[in-house]
């Protein structure tokens, strides 16, 4: 089990840094999903959602700091909009305990389809303006924080697939800054969540542990590509990456 944990892990690591996401989109259903199907054992989705998070708070602690260096972080609204994400995703990860496993899977296939329905259209990806001359809208941030916050504490979701197209479409980043800046938020609520999960005793360290030693590494590369990318790919790999996410996901609910 701990070897495929480390081979999946490494997905969610490149993906974490290459599209400012926390990686939990693709490990949920990886780690739902592969280990059944290589005969190593099953995690429930109280225990995956668990390790996610801890996952989460490694790799968006690594992917800001390579996208901070790159220029691609608003600071201020990290912020603003980290802070009651934090606090919602640490009620989240408590509340998640007493929520049963079919109602989790539920709001996570729920959550990765509201991006089709906030993702801009590609004429609004197209700027790559840098932190210095970048002002955005600040109204609403709080609101999509606390938001985000609470489901991704639930799901054990960092909420990047989520937050990058709300700071584009609500916000007016540009996609590079929403994608650095989404990790920094990311991290802020990975932080409460995780110390939640660990309070109420649903990680499991032997499963958590191979999970870091393949995603952490691999979010270097990921955050290096992203630098070298045009904005309308990032926006295609972000958009084709949720459409293989929630058809998986949907067929688990469908099929369960």
């Amino acid at each position: 089990m701990a070897l495929t944990l480390f081979f999946i892990s490494c997905i969610g690591g490149l993906v974490s840094g290459l599209l400012g996401v926390g990686g939990a989109v693709v490990l949920i259903p990886l780690l739902l999903s592969i280990p059944p199907l290589l005969g190593v054992g099953a995690l429930d989705i109280h225990s995956v959602s668990a390790i996610t998070m801890i996952q989460v708070l490694a790799t968006s602690t690594l992917g800001t700091f390579i996208h901070r260096r790159a220029g691609n972080i608003h600071t201020p609204s990290i912020i603003t909009i980290g802070l009651p994400m934090g606090l919602c995703a640490l009620l989240g990860a408590v509340l998640s305990s007493y929520v049963a496993a079919d109602v989790l899977l539920i709001v996570f296939g729920v959550l990765v389809l509201v991006p089709f329905f906030i993702f801009p259209p590609k004429e609004k990806t197209a700027s790559n303006d840098r932190a210095g001359s970048f002002r955005p809208h600040s109204r609403g941030g709080v609101v999509i924080g606390a938001a985000v916050g609470l489901v991704s504490g639930l799901v054990g979701a960092g909420g990047g697939f989520v937050l990058v197209p709300l700071l584009v479409t609500v916000l007016n980043f540009p996609l590079k800054m929403a994608v650095g800046s989404s990790l920094g938020i990311v991290l802020i609520g990975a932080l409460l969540g995780s110390a939640g999960k660990i309070a109420t005793l649903q990680v499991q360290w032997s499963y958590a542990v191979p999970v870091l030693l393949g995603s952490v590494p691999m979010v270097h590369l990921g955050s290096s590509l992203c630098r070298h990318l045009p904005a309308r790919y990032i926006r295609f790999m972000f958009l084709t990456l949720l459409i293989l996410v929630a058809l998986d996901t949907w067929k688990n609910i469908l099929l369960h």
